[in-house]
């Protein structure tokens, strides 16, 4: 079984515009309150990291390790994935950005969590991560739309 989360939303900025937000991951915990990654390199493709989420927006943060699987600057493409071995919980994360025009953005924020855990609703509070997703592209979209255009 494969638990799903599938989120989106137009920013009224350019793709390279909202890509400079979304691809820093060191400033990720600059601009909102649930996600945030530690021990990432600057150029994070192919690297291990530490994603902190904290799924009441508190500052009460989770820590999961992780590995950035790509961060593709030509496709505006952000892929990471970690989990518990033995199939027990996985989790697959993308952000995919498409230009709707030259001043509009499309954001896809997207995860599915397989495993025996997922598949019994445990290892996550999975309505709290969707909700959580919706306010990440929320505050991309603020932070993004505040900025004077590139």
């Amino acid at each position: 079984m494969v638990r799903t989360i599938r989120t989106e939303i137009i920013i009224d900025a350019s793709i390279g515009s909202v890509w400079k937000v979304v691809s820093d991951l060191r400033t990720w915990g600059e601009w909102n309150a649930w996600t945030k990654f530690e021990d990432v390199d600057e150029n994070p493709a192919g690297t291990d990291a530490r994603l902190l989420a904290s799924f009441d927006g508190d500052g009460t943060w989770k820590e999961y390790a992780c590995q950035i699987l790509a961060v593709d600057h030509d496709r505006h493409f952000l892929n990471w994935a970690g989990g518990v071995p033995c199939g027990l919980f996985h989790g697959n994360h993308w952000i995919i950005l498409t230009p709707e025009s030259e001043t509009r953005t499309r954001m896809e924020h997207y995860e599915d969590f397989t495993g025996l855990l997922p598949a019994l609703n445990l290892g996550m509070p999975f309505a709290k991560v969707a909700r959580n997703y919706v306010y990440i592209n929320e505050a991309v979209k603020r932070v993004v739309e505040a900025r004077a255009p590139d």
